[in-house]
């Protein structure tokens, strides 16, 4: 109840003396006077007994229904809670599982790896077996497959090719007359001119050296350029008539390569040309039989005395290994 309220019962049951000129009322009159007061007085008290009861509900109400509200915000949250925990660990579970997938794919890389070197060199052994084998049938054959591999090296590194693609083209370019293993001697040391029938027992090395090497991808490189070797920029060569950048990059470094040392060194049916001539022979065919662009670094090579000095090398490395034995 409020301070005006009280006062108001206050001044409403205060009987002040009557004035004097006014007469006094009879002993029951005030008694009735005093009985409609302290009625009057328990009707105030009673609304607002009542006035305070329905404000005390609403409050009640109210507070009943900010709690309701925030029991509900509760569940929310201790649902969203939970739901979060849930997800949290399912998140954690899923970061263990790609942990402990990533280990296993590092270690398969890793096994990988190491197969593939094992297999690299399994390769290289091999290759180099078979250049042992050439060079004990025929010296002049190992110093040639030397200088081949030498050159193409050079020149895949003036082309700007990486390093690991520059290696696999020079181990793999001392394969491209394997298939000359099948090749009778007497055609391959003939000192007169192939007639047709033996040319075409000659072409016939491209095809048997791509069969020779398997179907290994450590050799696919080495396929390519023994079957390709021969076949020419404008498309006249052999076996399979492929022109231009049909054939392989590694094929068309490596005719060069093989063609210049070829025109170079001596054979049974020719005396060798000086490097001079041969690097005209190479540039007359730019266009027609070589890649023209090849074609431009090899000369360049040439004219930085790259291939005098790797042809040098080569010289000074079989002298070492055969002591006494007059170069060919």
């Amino acid at each position: 109840m409020s301070d005006d309220d009280t006062k108001d019962m206050v001044e409403t049951v205060d009987v002040s003396p009557r004035d004097p000129d006014v007469p006094q009322a009879t002993g029951g009159d005030v008694f009735r006077q005093l009985l409609h007061q302290a009625v009057r007085v328990a009707d105030m008290a009673n609304s607002q007994a009542m006035r305070m009861a329905l404000y005390f509900a609403k409050v009640y109400e109210r507070e009943q229904g900010v709690r309701k509200d925030f029991e509900s915000q509760l569940k929310q949250m201790t649902l969203m809670e939970k739901q979060a925990t849930r997800y949290a660990e399912d998140l954690a579970a899923m970061l263990r599982s790609e942990r402990e997938r990533r280990q296993e794919l590092e270690r398969a890389l890793e096994q990988e790896r190491i197969a593939s070197e094992e297999l690299r060199r399994t390769g290289l052994q091999g290759i180099s077996h078979l250049v042992l084998a050439a060079t004990i049938k025929d010296r002049t054959t190992g110093t040639h497959l030397q200088r081949v591999r030498r050159y193409v090296e050079a020149i895949a590194e003036r082309l700007g090719l990486p390093a690991d693609l520059v290696e696999e083209f020079g181990y793999s370019s001392v394969m491209h007359d394997v298939g000359k293993i099948h090749t009778p001697d007497h055609i391959l040391q003939s000192e007169h001119h192939l007639s047709d029938a033996e040319f075409s027992v000659i072409k016939q090395h491209c095809i048997d050296g791509e069969k020779m090497l398997g179907t290994a991808r450590f050799f696919e490189t080495a396929r390519g350029i023994a079957r390709e070797h021969h076949e020419r920029w404008d498309g006249k060569g052999y076996p399979d008539g492929k022109k231009g950048e049909e054939i392989s990059l590694a094929a068309r470094i490596v005719s060069i390569a093989d063609v210049f040392d070829a025109l170079t060194s001596k054979r049974p049916y020719k005396e060798a040309w000086s490097a001079e001539a041969g690097l005209k022979a190479i540039e007359a065919g730019a266009g027609e039989r070589f890649d023209p662009e090849i074609v431009a670094g090899f000369v360049a090579l040439t004219k930085e005395g790259v291939l005098e000095r790797i042809s040098s090398e080569v010289a000074a490395s079989d002298d070492d290994e055969h002591p006494g034995s007059p170069a060919k």
